[in-house]
């Protein structure tokens, strides 16, 4: 008679053929988590990303989502692809989306698993793609995949951080699998690389701080303070990752699917500015890009134009400025006062002037005081610091 250990490696080992790189076991229920998961919620922590707050509790319950489900199958697929070329006049891309969108290649694997998994055990399962109410993460942990690192990503060490995840609930049971030890010891290297401090304690991320939040689910405007942050990154942030010293492990993806694809991973950010709607779509069908959408894709691109602080994209930023999306109309606004250029405040009071958008003409309007204090600061080094007025000194400071 065959054993659930048994049947539980038979499985493993298919998932394995079919080319994921790590396949483990893990209980339908996390009771542990469920604490976690709300004091994080409560505390705000994930933003504008209200869907985290529905159906809480299913998330480190398995069987709400298939009932009768009584093992949780994760699965890891490498995605790294070695670092990026850091190229001036050009955007980040977050690795994981330089090639097609993981969920489509994902699910393709899962869905010939579930078939493989009914063929040896005449049981039909439900599969996840960072698609459920699953705690995706906590349960891989649980399956032994890996640890949760300081980062909140997941940590194994034959590979990294570099994973998509996925999950097959099977109304099965089956022996869970060990966790790991976690194995971060008191580096800190992730939370101290990150560029915003949103890691603001150990396993802990602030989302509203976090560029991959700032660059894809922020619907609005990125808050003004934390743009200097974003860099040239368009598309979310692998600095926590590229940091942790488990990073020495990683090995690049077989996966073909995975490979940046052209000709937006190699893009001038100007070029990506003047993306038509349409030619945005057409650039990243299948990519995972266009979970920013175009208005929000573009707004990071001016940005990240802004804080090259290259006087060469004025041009394409005021042109910018009569963009259809108002959401792109306002950063643009703003890159070209941090780039300062005085061929830029023209531009700027004739778009305030017939401007209706009340963010937009805030943002125009923050922009014109900062070419202003830019003038008086440039008149009170002209003069020495001599005294000005009734005969007070004026302090003058860059804003």
């Amino acid at each position: 008679m065959t054993s659930r250990e048994d049947i539980r490696e038979t499985i493993r080992s298919h998932g394995l053929r079919l080319g994921f790189d790590k396949v483990g076991f893990a209980p339908v229920r996390l009771d542990g988590e469920s604490e976690r998961l709300r004091s994080w919620l409560a505390a705000g922590l994930h933003g504008e990303m209200t869907w985290l707050e529905r159906n809480a509790a299913r998330r480190t319950d398995a069987h709400a989502s298939l009932p009768g489900a009584l093992t949780v199958v994760c699965c890891a697929l490498n995605y790294y692809q070695g670092a990026p070329i850091d190229s001036p006049g050009r955007g980040v891309l977050s690795s994981y989306a330089r090639g097609e969108d993981y969920h489509r290649v994902l699910e393709e694997k899962l869905d010939r698993y579930l078939d493989v998994i009914f063929d040896e055990t005449a049981v039909r399962g439900k599969a996840y793609v960072d698609t459920g109410p699953i705690l995706e993460k906590a349960y891989a942990v649980a399956a032994g995949l890996g640890w949760l690192g300081k980062h909140s990503n997941l940590l194994s060490r034959h590979g990294s951080s570099w994973f998509f995840l996925g999950e097959i609930l099977l109304p099965l049971a089956l022996p869970a699998d060990t966790p790991e030890h976690d194995r971060c010891g008191s580096c800190t290297r992730c939370m101290t690389a990150c560029p915003t401090g949103a890691i603001v304690s150990p396993y802990v991320v602030d989302s509203r701080l976090c560029i991959s939040y700032l660059t894809i689910e922020l619907r609005g405007p990125i808050p003004r303070a934390l743009r200097p942050l974003v860099g040239r990154r368009i598309y979310g942030c692998d600095d926590c990752q590229d940091v942790c010293p488990w990073n020495r492990f990683a090995r690049k993806s077989e996966e073909e699917r995975f490979f940046a694809r052209e000709p937006l991973a190699s893009m001038d950010l100007a070029d990506m500015l003047r993306l038509t709607r349409d030619r945005f779509l057409e650039l990243t069908r299948g990519s995972a890009i266009r979970r920013a959408r175009y208005a929000g894709f573009l707004r990071n691109v001016a940005v990240a134009l802004g804080n090259s602080g290259d006087p060469s994209a004025v041009p394409v930023l005021v042109e910018a400025l009569d963009h259809e999306e108002p959401l792109v109309r306002g950063h643009a606004a703003w890159a070209l006062a941090v780039i300062r250029d005085p061929r830029a405040r023209a531009p700027l009071e004739r778009r305030r002037d017939r401007e209706d958008d009340a963010m937009v003409l805030d943002e125009i309007a923050a922009a014109l005081q900062r070419f202003a204090d830019a003038t008086i600061l440039r008149e009170g080094k002209g003069r020495g610091g001599k005294l000005r007025g009734g005969g007070e000194k004026t302090e003058v400071t860059k804003s």
